[in-house]
Parts: C-alpha cells; sequence; structure tokens
C-alpha cells in the first residue's frame, strides 16, 4: 500500500551519480573556459543525483504525523518509528550537505583561472559526496529492508465504523463475516502472523461498516504472545474499540468451552478499553452433555458496561444475523473516525 521506490545501497547510489557525471560532455573553443564548464557540470551532476534520490526516499516513506494511528502502531511493531525519522533525517540532513559542497565548489570553480585546481576541487567535492553516502551505509540497508516489510501491512480503511472479530480458530469467524458483508470479503497479509485478514463490509442507510476477522491474533491468550503479536493486538484496537467475540460451545470448533472463556477473560484484562458483543454460534445444535448452559452468561457479567450486548446466531441458517447487524449499527460505542482520515487507507 505504501509507495516506496527501490533504495539503493550507498555504493550504488554513487555508482549512479559518478556514471551520470562521467557522461557530461560541453563545449567551448576556450580550453580554460570548457574546462571550467566541464568541472561545474560534473559536480552539479553527481550532486544532484545523490540530491534527487535521498530527497526521494524521504519523501517516499510515510509521514506519520498523518496517519492513521493503527497505522503508526503496525509499523513500530516492524521497526520503532523514533528510528524511522532519525534515518530519514540523516538521510535529509546528507542531501543538504551535498547541496552546499555543490554549491561552494562551483563557486570556487569558476573563480579560479587554473585548471589543475578546477581538477583539484572536482575531485575533493567527489570525495565528500563519497565520505557523506557511505555514512548513510547502515541507513539505507535498514530502509531497503522496511521497505519490503512494509509491504505486508494491510491497506485497510480507516474512515468507517469498524469491529473486529475474536474467538478461537474454527468457532465461524470468518464464515460470520461472510455472512453479514454485502460483497465478498476482501483479504489482506497481516504482518504478525502467517494468515490473513477477512474484511467484510455492509451498508446500512448511508453509512458503511467494517468488520474484520484476525486469524492468529485474536485467538488465544494474551500472554502467550510475543511482544509483536502484543503490538499488532493494541494496533487492532486503535482501528476499533468494539470486539465481537464468538463462542461455539457446541466443541465442533475442536476446543471445549472452558479455553474459549478464558480467552475472553484474557483479552477483557489485557485490553481494557475494548467492548464487547456476544456472540454464540451454531445456536441451531444442542450443547455437548456436561456443558454448563451458564457459563458464558457468569463470563459476560465479569464484562458489565462493556458488553454492548449477547446474540445467539447460526451462520447455517441465519438466525440472529439480522440482529447482529441491527446491534452494530446502533451501538453508539463505534465512533466516527477522525475526520482528517481518508476513505481508504493512504498509499
Amino acid at each position: 500500500m505504501f509507495q516506496i521506490p527501490t533504495v539503493l545501497t550507498a555504493q550504488e547510489i554513487l555508482d549512479k551519480a559518478f556514471r551520470r557525471a562521467s557522461k557530461v560532455r560541453v563545449e567551448d573553443p576556450d580550453y580554460r573556459f570548457r574546462m571550467m564548464k566541464l568541472g561545474c557540470a560534473k559536480v552539479d551532476s553527481a550532486g544532484n543525483v545523490i540530491d534527487s534520490t535521498l530527497e526521494k526516499y524521504v519523501k517516499a516513506f510515510p509521514s506519520f504525523n498523518q496517519l492513521p494511528p493503527f497505522y503508526i502502531a503496525l509499523i513500530d511493531t516492524l521497526h520503532p518509528i523514533g528510528d524511522i525519522r532519525r534515518m530519514l533525517g540523516r538521510l535529509d540532513g546528507a542531501r543538504k550537505q551535498v547541496q552546499h559542497i555543490q554549491v561552494a565548489t562551483v563557486r570556487q570553480i569558476k573563480r579560479t583561472t587554473k585548471t589543475e585546481y578546477m581538477e583539484k576541487k572536482r575531485r575533493e567535492a567527489f570525495g565528500r559526496f563519497s565520505s557523506i553516502v557511505n555514512e548513510l551505509g547502515p541507513d539505507l540497508l535498514l530502509l531497503a529492508d522496511l521497505r519490503g516489510r512494509l509491504k505486508q501491512v494491510p491497506s485497510i480503511p480507516t474512515k468507517y465504523p469498524t469491529i473486529v472479530v475474536a474467538g478461537y480458530p474454527s468457532v465461524g469467524k470468518s464464515q460470520l463475516v461472510r455472512s453479514i458483508s454485502t460483497a465478498d470479503p476482501k483479504v489482506a497479509p497481516y504482518p504478525f502472523t502467517t494468515h490473513e485478514l477477512t474484511v467484510g463490509v455492509f451498508t446500512e442507510g448511508r453509512k458503511r461498516y467494517q468488520v474484520i476477522d484476525t486469524p492468529g491474533l485474536l485467538d488465544r491468550p494474551f500472554e502467550e504472545r510475543n511482544p509483536i503479536e502484543k503490538q499488532g493486538v493494541i494496533a487492532l484496537t486503535l482501528l476499533s474499540k468494539v470486539c465481537i467475540y464468538m463462542f461455539d460451545p457446541t466443541g465442533h470448533c475442536g476446543f471445549p468451552l472452558e479455553p474459549q472463556l478464558s480467552l475472553l477473560a484474557s483479552i477483557r484484562k489485557a485490553v481494557p478499553e475494548l467492548s464487547f458483543i456476544i456472540v454464540v454460534n451454531k445456536s441451531d445444535l444442542s450443547l455437548p452433555e456436561g456443558v454448563d448452559p451458564l457459563a458464558i452468561d457468569r463470563e459476560v457479567e465479569k464484562l458489565g458496561k462493556r458488553c454492548i450486548g449477547r446474540l445467539s446466531v447460526s451462520s447455517t441458517d441465519g438466525t440472529g444475523l439480522s440482529e447482529l447487524k441491527a446491534l452494530i449499527v446502533s451501538s453508539n460505542v463505534v465512533e466516527e473516525k477522525a475526520p482528517w482520515e481518508e476513505d481508504v487507507a493512504p498509499g
């Protein structure tokens, strides 16, 4: 989603700059004036290539002051944003150094009548260009790697009211998203798992709503996650303040009810600002022997005011799906996004 050009290594930038300079040709019948023009043109050519290349990288990376918090949190899991800012700052500073050397050297060449001095100043400028760019070597390598990883960041609109779906694997989350979506859900890669997000959309009146299934993130206890995964969960809560938590009390998902209850408790404690819509799936099936039918109710009571509603649904026959959409629409917890956010993801 971020349109960042290929980041060259320091040596590749220098090779490009000096190769361009070597192709410069000037004409003047006077040897001294020809050498002066040639020296100035070579310095300008090499300096301009370095300047424009570094400027292109600085401008291509996202402006963190304008990104929605969701994307800032995602990028920060790939590499600390403070470090990225400093790297881009060093590139911009180096670019300005090159400009200063370029202008000063051209001025010096124009002021002399000695062709040997002209060549000396040209070589000195190229040497200083090389030193400045080579110092950026580690930053350029990191930015090149980061460019590749930024391709993993999902392109998700941030303007629309959004709800994320949580619950153990195979409880029916993806089927639920597909069942309440008015179009085929889109899938997007996510930096923290080998899975893909499923993004469903439905429209009520003139307002659009997003429902996102998050396989690999909100399907096991928070405390079992590594730091990057934990931050990924926090990033999702910046996209949405409401979570549909889905139970399958029948055990057909392959997990008994007890760990499903524990997962809800884990998310509730880990993300205190998150509100919940509790959805009990497969309401058309009977509970297996030994399952306490009131266990879910007791866990829901612990949510208190954070529980927006509780529904029984069946994605198979459609039971409860219209009521779920109505609950999403009527919930005053699903807030409008900031007015500066765009209809689509940046980039």
